[in-house]
């Protein structure tokens, strides 16, 4: 029998004191188990938190589908095949390895440019002054968002991403009006980006359905904006406290890759997916109805010891590393090339122009729930060990 427990806090808080990967700790090493509150969900909910389990969760869109509620629906997330992959398919052929690659120079610029702008300063608050910025910079040149609308659409992902109920939809329909703009300019006059991918993308040999192409590329934006910024916070968290970590990067550029897998693996800051059973079964244990709804807790199952040795310390030695920070199976993340590039660059560029630094104040740093981020990270060095720009 399952066990059953009152209560499950998954959402946490917008402001907290606490590692929320640390609140979220306790709930590791458990099979299946039904939590009768907790989240915003009403009526209860199956947790899983083991490696194993959430990959099956995630693999099988059938066992498993995604819940879509609503009028506008979140795609490609709330998709279910076989719309699921012609949705996807729209998208991905923008955000392949080689389409990332070929901004690789345009990337580097854009990181150099907001390290070059604090480097003399001395400190910083590493999530305002860059992990929120550079990314926005890269993501809406992809995308194609002019630069005086870039502040405007991340005050609106941002109160997307932390609000609940009808404030929430307000920031939705907010954001997908001024998509929906976009999208109707891109269709009269083409250019070569992202938006102009997602409005004229094929469908069944069809123009793809306005109200479908809003939809996807809200989505897709909202996903480029918050995420990255979260796991630039956790990984220059963890340097600022490891000097050996930070002389890796310097005496060995090739190795931050694995740096970054490390990184994706230990802070995964999309914590949860959320899927429904599409039928009665008996998942490793537990008696689970059609309709009833599951919780995967990947940034638990990341650092399950089954799967990972020594799963909740740094090892960027390590071979096999095929963690689930960009989810599994046909929802997996489509931004996965352009994140791992995006972060890869940036570690590389910052430990070139400020190879040493420390946290200023322990206890200024603050987290917050939901997409797990780092939401105040004060930095310092000494600006007279700062290296010089690149032309």
């Amino acid at each position: 029998m399952a066990m059953v427990v009152p209560s499950v806090d998954l959402q946490l808080q917008r402001d907290v004191a606490v590692d929320p990967f640390d609140a979220l700790d306790e709930y590791r090493d458990r099979d299946p188990f039904w939590a009768e509150s907790g989240d915003f969900f009403e009526g209860g909910f199956w947790v899983v938190t083991k490696f194993e389990q959430c990959r099956d969760v995630l693999q099988d869109a059938i066992a498993f589908p995604s819940e879509a509620w609503g009028p506008a629906p979140l795609l490609p997330t709330m998709a279910a095949p076989p719309q699921l992959q012609k949705l996807r398919a729209v998208v991905m052929k923008h955000l392949t390895r080689s389409r990332v690659m070929a901004m690789e120079d345009s990337i580097r610029q854009h990181a150099r440019e907001f390290i070059d702008a604090l480097a003399g300063s001395g400190s910083c608050d590493l999530v305002t002054d860059f992990a929120q910025v550079y990314p926005i910079a890269v993501f809406c040149e992809l995308f194609g968002l002019a630069n005086d609308k870039q502040q405007e659409f991340r005050r609106l992902a941002e109160g997307w991403l932390h609000t609940y109920g009808a404030e929430r939809d307000a920031y939705w329909d907010a954001i997908r009006a001024i998509v929906r703009g976009e999208i109707e300019a891109r269709r009269a006059h083409p250019r070569d980006d992202l938006l102009t991918g997602i409005a004229c993308g094929v469908m069944d040999d069809e123009v793809v359905d306005l109200e479908i192409a809003v939809n996807l590329a809200s989505t897709v934006f909202l996903g480029g904006l918050d995420t990255l910024p979260s796991n630039l916070g956790w990984s220059f968290r963890y340097l600022a406290t490891h000097p050996e970590a930070r002389e890796l990067i310097i005496g060995n550029p090739d190795g931050v890759p694995r740096m970054v897998e490390e990184f994706l693996r230990m802070y995964s800051v999309v914590a949860k997916e959320r899927r429904l059973a599409g039928r009665d079964m008996t998942f490793y244990g537990a008696e689970m109805r059609k309709g009833d709804r599951i919780v995967g807790l990947l940034s638990v199952a990341n650092r399950d010891e089954l799967e990972f040795e020594h799963s909740r310390s740094a090892d960027f030695d390590r071979t096999i590393n095929r963690h689930m920070a960009f989810g599994a199976g046909p929802h997996r993340c489509l931004g996965s090339h352009l994140a791992r590039h995006e972060l890869g660059i940036a570690l590389t560029e910052w430990h070139r122009r400020i190879p040493d630094y420390r946290i200023a104040d322990p206890d200024r740093i603050r987290y917050q729930g939901g997409i797990l981020a780092v939401s105040a990270l004060p930095l310092e060095w000494d600006p007279s060990t700062v290296q010089p720009a690149k032309d």
